[in-house]
């Protein structure tokens, strides 16, 4: 008794930790709400359901887990929680506004004003983010739908039912993303609540947040009432979503040539402006050291992150994530029959023991160097206290610290990356042909299995040591599924995923997967070509924040070498009534050194995110134009 209850806990345990994908998107939403609270806001809402059918569409669209009543209630009671502190920050507000104009009492209305906007302010977010968030919901639906349709075409091809292809798609929500989430819906609709899955589909349809995802979910459940071949209106509905797509890039990359100039423009080019007019003012003694440093210290910083921040924003790309699988290494040698020995496994040798002792102890000490590819961010933990040692015992000043931060921690990071992003671009390029070639083979009558092995002997660059993997762990006696998972993980791409998604659903359709590997190959090219086309046009905006980086800082050179320099060496005679002041060519030179730091490590940044459509990608960018300010100043300046 005791034994079974034992494996009855066991089983319950998997059951909760090994959760499909697909419930991502039924998050809890335990957020306190006063019941007297929702007991209104429900009396309320049972009254006039009309009043709140905007507010009760956005949160379906969001698929938030919460009725109308407590949402109104949550939507009160924190405003009201936080109104005290309102008051007070609004208070302390009004003591300074007070003691300027001399009226004590103005900072008690100061403080009741505060108070009552703030909270309605709040009130206000919190009753409009649904709307926001469905809009976000929206944009990702429509990024990602034309590869899910693709996926969902791969998948027909192979024979999968309707119903397993949206467990399917549920299933990968890492890669389908938001319309995941929304197949999820479906597929809970069907196994939770027990509805068909036309019913479920129709209910999705109508609270997705995205019209064009609702009619092609309509079109589809007409395809299933009217019998048709879901093959052909797939294949259909991804040739017109292709094109569609092409369009979008179209003004998606006229979008971020706008935004480029725009850049240049508020945060190059206006900064010098400002920066030379109040360097001429402060000569004539106007007293504009304040103003200078507000514009450097607060506009070009904020703006930049704000600049960053839209970027991405509109880039919508997902992220490519490495799990980055080890593998444990047997300590025992196999032995072979020779000499009359029996086959079998033996330990090894005292002398090998020892070697494999001090290779462990050294491994120990210095970490498996493969995981920092697949972790890059595990480099921080040794960067990090390497910089922390050298600050004990090097006294350099705040802007060498910053360069030297670079240099020891964001340094080997940004390489790291850089050999992560390089490995998963050529591994890419060769998926097609992977599975062109693998299709070509299943159609001349090989299994899955025996084309990979006589596909592990070709020239598939990068791509080839990972099928002889694959064939290595097939040799082992591991199933098939298990040895593309593994492969998945380890390469970790989008692409590879969905590839391997498509894959091993066909292959537990049927035994024949040539057209579903057809078509995931034709997904993937068209998928590489978009992106590649991307970075090829945006490799010109790289360049133009390069020249107008070097511009900048010529002109910041020429501005603290000469044209100061020759001003604070003129004697003014006293007899000449003008008001002149000598310009401070110590502080003026650490301003323009600090400009040109944060324009090069924020145009580093916009750099790689609009060339790379990631972040991290400009952290070589931002490290390059550091240390060129750094050598400028230094050696050229001599701050």
């Amino acid at each position: 008794m005791r034994a079974g209850s034992t494996v009855g806990i066991m089983k319950l345990w998997q059951k909760i930790w090994q959760r499909s994908e697909a419930d991502v998107y039924v998050k809890s939403f335990d957020v306190y709400a006063p019941k007297f609270l929702v007991r209104y806001f429900r009396k309320r809402y049972k009254l006039d359901k009309n009043r709140y059918h905007e507010l009760e569409k956005n949160l379906r669209s969001c698929r938030f887990p919460v009725t109308v009543p407590k949402y109104l209630a949550i939507a009160t009671f924190y405003p009201l929680l936080l109104s005290p502190a309102f008051f007070l920050m609004g208070y302390g507000i009004g003591i300074l506004i007070a003691s300027y104009f001399g009226f004590e009492a103005l900072q008690w209305i100061v403080a009741v004003l505060m108070a009552a906007v703030l909270t309605i302010l709040t009130r206000f977010l919190i009753l409009v983010y649904p709307k926001l968030y469905a809009s976000h919901r929206r944009r990702q639906i429509e990024v990602v739908f034309p590869h899910v349709v693709n996926m969902m075409l791969g998948m027909s091809k192979g024979g999968i039912p309707v119903l397993e292809m949206c467990r399917v798609i549920a299933e990968e929500v890492s890669v389908t993303g938001e319309v995941g989430k929304e197949f999820a819906a479906i597929v809970n609709g069907v196994e939770m609540f027990h509805k068909d899955l036309i019913s479920a589909m129709r209910y999705v349809a109508s609270t997705t947040p995205s019209q064009r995802f609702a009619d092609f979910l309509e079109d589809f459940v007409s395809v299933i009432e009217g019998s048709g071949k879901l093959s052909e209106f797939l294949d259909f509905k991804s040739k017109h979503l292709m094109d569609e797509r092409e369009k979008y890039q179209d003004l998606f990359l006229n979008s971020l040539g706008i935004l480029a100039e725009i850049y240049v423009a508020a945060l190059v080019v206006a900064p010098l402006f400002m920066l030379i007019i109040l360097v001429v003012m402060g000569m004539l003694g106007n007293a504009t050291m304040q103003f200078m440093k507000l514009l450097i210290y607060l506009y070009m910083p904020l703006g930049g992150l704000a600049f960053i921040w839209l970027l991405s924003s509109m880039m919508g790309e997902q992220e490519i994530k490495w799990t980055g699988e080890r593998i444990r290494k047997s300590r025992l040698i196999a032995r072979v029959s020779d000499n009359g020995r029996k086959p079998g496994f033996t330990y090894p040798s005292p002398l090998k023991r020892f070697s494999l002792r001090i290779s462990k102890s050294l491994k120990a000490l210095i970490g498996d160097l493969g995981i920092f590819v697949y972790k890059p961010e595990y480099s921080f933990y040794f960067t990090l206290p390497a910089f922390a040692i050298l600050l004990l015992f090097l006294r350099l000043n705040l802007e060498t610290i910053f360069i030297l931060f670079l240099i020891v921690t964001v340094a080997p990071y940004a390489v790291l990356v850089e050999v992560r992003n390089r490995r998963i671009r050529k591994i890419e390029e060769y998926i097609p042909d992977f599975l062109k070639q693998l299709a070509s083979l299943n159609e001349s009558g090989l299994n899955i299995v025996s084309a990979i092995r006589i596909l592990s002997a070709s020239n598939l660059g990068v791509l080839t040591s990972e099928i002889i993997k694959i064939r290595k762990d097939l040799e082992w006696g591991m199933l098939l599924s298990d040895a593309l998972k593994r492969f998945e993980r380890r390469v970790g791409s989008m692409v590879v995923t969905k590839v391997t998604s498509i894959l091993l659903r066909a292959m537990e359709a049927a035994g024949t997967v040539k057209d579903a590997l057809f078509t995931a190959a034709t997904d993937a090219q068209l998928y590489l070509e978009l992106r590649n086309r991307v970075r090829n046009e945006m490799f010109v905006y790289i360049v133009v924040i390069y020249m107008t980086f070097g511009v900048f800082l010529f002109t910041i050179f020429v501005l603290s070498k000469n044209f100061v320099e020759i001003f604070s060496n003129m004697n003014v005679p006293s007899t000449v009534h003008t008001q002149f002041q000598i310009p401070d060519i110590e502080a003026l030179s650490k301003l323009f050194y600090h400009t040109s730091l944060i324009n090069g490590t924020v145009s580093g940044l916009i750099a790689g995110l609009m060339g790379e459509g990631e972040l991290r990608a400009g952290l070589k960018h931002a490290l390059l134009l550091a240390i060129v300010t750094f050598f400028v100043f230094n050696f050229l300046v001599g701050v």
